[in-house]
This record gives structure tokens, sequence and C-alpha cells, in this order.
């Protein structure tokens, strides 16, 4: 336990220096472009930081193929991450600092989020997604990436200037965030097996707080880097690539069967949740102390009422 307990510190660690790099690079690179930091969040960011649950879903899924059911595992680390990013993840940014937003993001970015959820939603009432709507929801997230680079003015404002050191900064960044946060669900997965958690539990909780960890670093740097905007189009982004991409990828290769609890209490939850914190952004285009402890308490009364009654589904 001892050794599982270091090498999660060790990931820890390493997730928040490699999110120093991400960050950094991906500021550069919007600047080099004349491209939005909150489209590089959008995209870049949330693309990147959403790579565990990426991989967790291609390693369950072929799981799945071999015989071995993982479900569970897969689609419950979805959206535990995703759950954890817009209460507890945005509440404590919010204590920290004053989290701007702007009505593009609140009247696009937002509802196209809000799209996501309901769309996965609808696509599980059967308990079942197959590998149609798989590739219904990975083709809809590449749609989705190609409208909005393709409605952002890209223009080169400084065309020589290291412009290939700032893309290597941002792959080595994302390759050491990816890295580092398979150190910690590795070991989250195995502490959870020594402290006897059920599997239905550690998808949604254990693993999807841990893969939620590239989000929080790297909306904490964006926010210490003065990037407001950067920050919260990471945590929107994210919410919009792991139920559409990093699900529909998974789905496209196995399917997924539909825990009862996941389709009737966890993403409904989120579904919710996200509305509330929308409606915290519109009255004043941000979110307030009290706001925030709102966000992080309702992560707290979900996190017991799953253990207290939903520990064995």
């Amino acid at each position: 336990m001892y050794i599982e307990l270091l090498f999660l510190i060790f990931g820890l660690i390493f997730v928040w220096l490699s999110a120093t790099i991400t960050v950094d690079a991906a500021k550069k690179i919007a600047y080099a472009f004349n491209i939005s930091e909150a489209i590089i969040g959008l995209t870049i960011l949330s693309i990147g930081t959403s790579l565990p649950e990426i991989f967790t879903h291609i390693i369950s899924s072929i799981n799945i193929l071999n015989g071995i059911e993982s479900s569970g595992i897969a689609v419950g680390t979805n959206i535990g991450s995703n759950i954890i990013q817009i209460t507890l993840i945005l509440g404590v940014i919010a204590l920290l600092t004053k989290v701007h937003t702007d009505k593009k993001i609140l009247k696009l970015d937002y509802p196209i989020m809000l799209g996501a959820i309901l769309l996965l939603f609808l696509f599980s009432l059967n308990q079942t997604i197959g590998r149609f709507e798989g590739f219904l929801l990975t083709f809809g997230y590449i749609w989705f990436l190609i409208w909005l680079v393709k409605k952002e003015n890209v223009i080169e404002r400084n065309p020589k200037k290291h412009k290939l050191h700032y893309f290597l900064n941002l792959t080595i960044g994302l390759a050491t965030l990816l890295f580092a946060a398979k150190l910690v669900v590795d070991n989250a997965i195995s502490l959870s097996t020594i402290w006897g958690v059920s599997e239905s539990l550690i998808g949604v909780l254990m693993i999807g707080a841990a893969t939620a960890l590239p989000e929080l670093t790297t909306a904490l740097i964006a926010i210490l880097k003065g990037s407001t905007k950067m920050s919260l189009g990471t945590l929107i982004g994210s919410n919009i690539t792991n139920p559409m991409l990093a699900l529909g990828i998974g789905a496209m290769i196995s399917g997924y069967t539909i825990d009862s609890t996941i389709l009737w209490y966890d993403i409904p939850f989120w579904f919710f949740i996200s509305i509330l914190a929308m409606l915290f952004f519109k009255e004043k285009m941000g979110l307030n102390k009290k706001e925030a402890i709102i966000l992080i308490l309702s992560y707290i009364v979900y996190a017991i009422i799953r253990l207290k009654f939903f520990a064995h589904i």
C-alpha cells in the first residue's frame, strides 16, 4: 500500500509540472497565430487533458472484446470525471480567484456541453450504447471541432518566432501529463483494490477524480497565469470531449452496457448541476464565493449519496 501511495504522490507532482509546460506553450501558440485563449482551452487543452479518459475507454473496450466486462469502469470514469470538474474543481477555482466568462461561452459552448450530456442520456435509455451510437458521438465531436476552428479568425502574428519550439513544448507537456495521470490512475486502482472498494464506485468516484487531475492542474495554472477564460474553456471543452470523443471511441470499439445507477442518478445529476452552474454564470458573468461553496457542497452530497445508496449496484 505504501508503494502505491508513493507513486500516487509522484504522479500528482508530475501532473502539476507538466500542466505548467502545457499552459505556457498553449498561450504562446495562441499569441503566435492570433487564436483566442478560449479556443485553445476548448480544443488543444480539452483533448490533451481528456487523454486519460480516452485511454481508459480504449483499454476497457479491448477488455470487453476479450470477454472482460468493463463498461462500468469506462462509462463511470467518464461521467465521474465530468461531475467533479463542473462541481468540485470549478468551485475550488472560484474560491481561489474570480472566474469570469463571456456571452459567447454561455450562448454557444455551454449549450453544446449540455446537449452532449442530453444526447448521452438519450442514447443510454435502453441501457446500452452500441457501435453506431459511438460513431455518431465521435463524428459529432469531429464536426464540432472543425466548425469551431473554421469560425476562428486565424491570422499569423509572429510567423518566424520559435513556433516549432512552442509545439514541441506543448507535445512534451501533454505527453508528460498523460504519463503522470496514468501513474495516478493506476495506483488509485491498486489502492481501491487493496481497500476493497466496489468496482461500480471505482469508476465514478476514484478513477473519475484521478482522471480529472489534469483539468484541475491545467485550470489552476491557467488561473495563476491570468488566463481565466482558458481555464473555463478547458473545463467546458473537457465536458464536451469526454462524453462525445472519449466515450464515442470506446463505444465504436466494443459497445457498452450502461448501469442503471449511471443512467438514473449520475447522468441526471451531471446535467442539472451543469445547468445550476450556468445560471450562476449568467447572473454576473462569473462565480462568487457563495456559489463556489454551493458547487463544492453539491459534489460532497452527491458522493455521500452514491456511497451510501449505490455503492454495490
